[in-house]
């Protein structure tokens, strides 16, 4: 295959130069908050030691990442981005080679830096406030990846691409993704919960819809050392609870019972556990709902009714988050055709995802701006061009344009609209291409086509 003098592999280049230009070249916009230092150290506390390739770690790291802020999304547009282009399966290998606990310890250090920075202002009266929620990512047909992930099936039939389940858990203050966990399609969003519960920090204040809701998983919940604030169970009667105690108006402490089926399975259950439950009253979709959500919070005092009803409400952020990281980063349909590659893909996008919001929390505090407020959107338009100066500019200059990264970070606000509800429809027709519903050796087979 020939090379031209200037691509990335070509033999007219020398080696050293080409990683040289690689490193130096690569999303400079975040390079202030992920340094190289981090990550060769991070490479040697998980005992990989690489030889000097064109693709280091550094490259592959960033070059990834890169490729969840490109708008296109695939790997190649990564290398387009920086003017450079690259060989397809030399960039296989080297992501081959960086071994997934690398991915993922880097993800928790960038994670417990920002916990580190916003604490203060990010505790909800003591507690880290985690919002979870769970959704399904699309990846290429392959055998491996069908036969790991499986598909989904309906009345339909059954879907035409592996789907994988991931569960998320955000911190609802610093709005940060605080861990993940991926699956098969099968697996319930509660045995993906059971196995993240680990990794949150004692006294952890876990809110979650009614897939988190139950009597058994409040257990599992205080034995796990977590507060919840959870909406109702569907099959919840409210009116048969026995009432403990009054709080006030829609706020009481209750027993709730735990089903038989789960006590004989587990004799340590209780048969049942007090809780709190509160009537909410919010605009959801456009429209006035009111519904009951139950806490672990017992003290009215200590945890006032409002500040807990404002605090559910708070959860719905998480919704858009998770839009963030699909959309503008990538993460619905995954492009790796191997189980490992759709596991270091989607930490990959995560990371980036949470780099992204490290930036504007610092933009947020320089500036006196509210975090929530900052387009995502504008800021990874925002690093991907200030990626392109930083990576031509001189050395003196670097610092300057970080700070003017941050400023115009900061200056993109999204105006308030409260109550703007629309829906998730296109106005504009796509191509009328039709589906291609078969491989396309299956497609050419049937069809004959000439060479």
């Amino acid at each position: 295959m020939k090379h031209h003098a200037n691509s990335i592999g070509g033999s007219a280049v020398k080696l050293e130069a080409v990683r040289r230009r690689l490193e130096e070249t690569q999303l400079n916009a975040v390079r202030e908050l992920l340094t190289d230092k981090v990550i060769t150290t991070i490479c040697s506390e998980c005992g990989y030691y690489f030889r000097e390739r064109i693709f280091t770690p550094l490259v592959t790291i960033f070059h990834m990442i890169g490729a969840a802020i490109s708008r296109e999304g695939s790997f190649q547009s990564s290398w387009h981005n920086i003017g450079e282009t690259g060989n397809s399966d030399t960039l296989s290998k080297a992501r081959r080679r960086l071994p997934i606990a690398v991915w993922k310890r880097i993800h928790k250090w960038i994670a417990s830096q920002i916990e580190a920075e916003s604490r203060e202002v990010s505790l909800w009266r003591g507690h880290r406030v985690i919002g979870v929620d769970g959704t399904c990512v699309s990846m290429s047909d392959e055998a491996e990846l069908e036969r790991v992930f499986g598909k989904s099936g309906s009345r339909q039939g059954r879907s035409r691409f592996p789907i994988a389940r991931t569960i998320f858990g955000f911190d609802l203050f610093n709005i940060t993704a605080v861990d993940y966990e991926i699956g098969a399609y099968k697996t319930g969003e509660n045995k993906l919960f059971s196995e993240l519960m680990p990794h949150f920090n004692k006294g952890d204040l876990i809110v979650g819809d009614r897939r988190f809701a139950g009597a058994k998983l409040y257990v599992d919940y205080i034995r796990a050392d977590l507060e919840y604030i959870t909406r109702a169970h569907q099959r919840l009667k409210i009116q048969r609870l026995t009432i403990r105690r009054w709080l006030d108006r829609n706020d009481y402490i209750v027993l709730m019972p735990i089903q038989k089926t789960y006590r004989h399975k587990d004799a340590t259950l209780p048969e049942s556990i007090e809780v709190r439950i509160l009537k909410v009253t919010a605009i959801v979709r456009g429209r006035k709902e009111s519904f009951w959500v139950v806490t672990s919070l017992l003290s009215a005092e200590q945890y006032p009714a409002d500040e807990i009803r404002a605090l559910y409400q708070r959860r719905w952020l998480v919704e858009g988050l998770i839009g963030e990281i699909k959309i503008w980063l990538g993460a619905d349909v995954l492009r790796s055709k191997t189980e490992e590659g759709i596991q270091k893909e989607l930490c990959a996008r995560i990371i980036a995802f949470n780099l992204i919001r490290w930036l504007i929390l610092k933009a947020a505090k320089e500036h006196g701006e509210a975090a929530e407020r900052i387009s995502f959107a504008a800021t990874v338009r925002l690093i991907a061009a200030f990626s392109l100066k930083m990576s031509t500019a001189p050395f003196w200059m670097l610092p300057p344009l970080y700070e003017d990264l941050l400023e115009k970070i900061a200056t993109s606000v999204v105006p308030c609209r409260p109550g703007r509800v629309e829906p998730r429809m296109k106005r504009r027709d796509q191509k009328h291409y039709p589906i291609l519903k078969i491989s396309r050796s299956e497609w050419r087979d049937i069809n004959g086509i000439a060479a």
